[in-house]
This record gives structure tokens, C-alpha cells and sequence, in this order.
């Protein structure tokens, strides 16, 4: 049975939803701004790395951890959600089966707890 990643078409189709996605990651009016200083070559690179391991592809070496790389940057569930909201949209875009779209969608929601900042409790 073929993985995740091999039925949304590998790393091909990984770097081509990559890029249709971060287009409207990056001109989104809440999300566009974590993304201010952010080099978009960079973070193409990470997310396929990121999405190759979430979707049972390739595991690459030397991973950087999903909280060091969203520490103090004051990610909320709100955040998430509008992030996850366009992810669902490039899926259906981009022509993957609904199932898989929403498999994949579940498996990125799973590492939401690495992202979304913890409260503090300043009482």
C-alpha cells in the first residue's frame, strides 16, 4: 500500500503544493506578518521536509525541532486554524483526492501542540 506522500505524488507534488500555499500564507493579513523576515527559499525547504516526514516520505537528517522553530513567535490556535483553513484550500487546488486532503490536514493539526505558543499564567 503506498504512502501518504507517494499517493499525493512525492516531492514533486510536495514542492508545487509548498509553493501555492505559502502564496497565500505570505499576502494573508494575519499570517502575512510572522512571515515578514522570513526567506521564502528557506522555508520551502523546511516545509517539504517538514511535509515529506508528516506524510510518511523521506525522513531527512538533522531536523531542527518544530518548537525551537516557532518559539516566541506568539503562534495562537486562531493562527492555526486560518493556516489549516488555506491548507485545505491548496489541497483541493491542487487536485489531491478529498480523503487525502483531509488525512494530510489531520496529520499537520497533530503537530499543533510544537506550534501554537503555551499560555502563561501571569496571575
Amino acid at each position: 500500500m503506498p504512502t501518504l506522500y507517494e499517493r499525493v505524488g512525492g516531492q514533486p507534488a510536495i514542492a508545487n503544493l509548498i509553493t501555492a500555499f505559502y502564496k497565500k500564507v505570505f499576502t494573508d493579513p494575519i499570517l502575512g506578518p510572522f512571515f515578514t523576515h522570513t526567506s521564502l527559499e528557506k522555508l520551502t525547504h523546511m516545509q517539504e521536509r517538514f511535509f515529506s516526514i508528516a506524510l510518511g516520505g523521506p525522513v531527512p537528517e538533522n531536523e531542527i525541532s518544530l518548537q525551537q522553530a516557532h518559539y516566541g513567535r506568539n503562534i495562537e490556535q486562531r493562527h492555526l486554524t486560518r493556516f489549516t483553513d488555506h491548507l485545505l484550500s491548496t489541497l483541493n487546488e491542487v487536485g489531491v483526492d478529498e480523503s487525502d486532503a483531509h488525512e494530510i490536514v489531520k496529520r499537520i493539526s497533530g503537530f499543533s501542540e510544537d506550534v501554537i505558543e503555551p499560555e502563561t499564567d501571569n496571575g
